[in-house]
């Protein structure tokens, strides 16, 4: 496990953690409510539910980290809410926290099935995990399950797409096409379609960055963040003098177009 966890740490994977909480915990109301107003704080956001979405951007690493392990070394990690643990936010320090596992084993294929072994692992990494604490955030927090999504998708995309791109194993392109084309939509929670197929469109050229983006289908709100910096794959093009989406901040224009 040592060496695959020198792998993963660039993911910020990691064997232990002195501070930490627990996954499940964020399925409770009250804990949720506090811990994402402490994070508003923290990373000094005009909201609560712009902290929901730079939440699910950082915990979208542990969709990598579990589907990198699946996809390079035919390994399942045990996701469930109970036993991923991820650093809390602390006061006057950047939040990129290191996400870790109470149990650290890892379960080899069985060298049977792979297609049904490969659906029981994202299903449980999905349905059992991510899709809860969307659902949560969003009756909770008020924010559209389209953001979170897509915060999580990006993320995908980036590790089959480009961290990958230069291992020769079979599983990778295989594994991504499964996971955006062909999935079930239960694979995910309580969905008939696959919610990460939406995503996954054209890059577009991009002359001012020489190179091709796949532009976001929602905004994710990192502008408004005190650095005030886009993403490169941000929607809102058209911004008012003051930074802010021209539709204002409480639904980002593309957002609303998009739903």
């Amino acid at each position: 496990m040592a060496d695959n966890i020198l792998q993963l740490k660039k993911y910020r994977f990691t064997e232990s953690l002195d501070h930490s909480f627990i996954a499940a915990d964020l399925l409770d109301e009250s804990y949720l409510k506090d811990f994402m107003g402490n994070l508003a704080k923290t990373l000094g956001a005009p909201s609560d539910k712009i902290a929901a979405s730079i939440f699910m951007k950082r915990y979208a690493f542990l969709a990598v980290i579990s589907l990198y392990a699946m996809t390079v070394w035919n390994k399942k990690m045990n996701v469930s809410l109970d036993n991923v643990k991820m650093e809390p936010a602390e006061p006057e320090k950047d939040w990129f926290p290191s996400i870790s596992l109470t149990d650290l084993t890892l379960l080899d294929w069985d060298g049977k099935d792979r297609s049904d072994w490969r659906k029981g692992v994202i299903k449980d990494l999905f349905a059992n995990n991510i899709s809860p604490i969307i659902i949560m955030l969003e009756k909770t927090i008020g924010i559209s399950r389209l953001i979170l999504w897509e915060n999580i998708a990006v993320y995908l995309f980036w590790m089959y797409e480009t961290e990958l791109k230069d291992i020769e194993n079979d599983n990778i392109a295989n594994d991504f096409d499964y996971l955006i084309s062909e999935a079930e939509g239960q694979l995910f929670g309580r969905y008939n379609v696959n919610p990460l197929q939406k995503y996954f469109g054209e890059k577009t050229y991009m002359e001012e960055r020489d190179q091709q983006i796949r532009i976001r289908k929602t905004c994710c709100y990192t502008y408004q963040l005190p650095a005030g910096k886009r993403c490169k794959t941000c929607p809102c093009t058209h911004s008012a003098k003051d930074g802010r989406c021209q539709d204002g901040e409480n639904v980002c224009g593309s957002d609303r177009n998009f739903a």
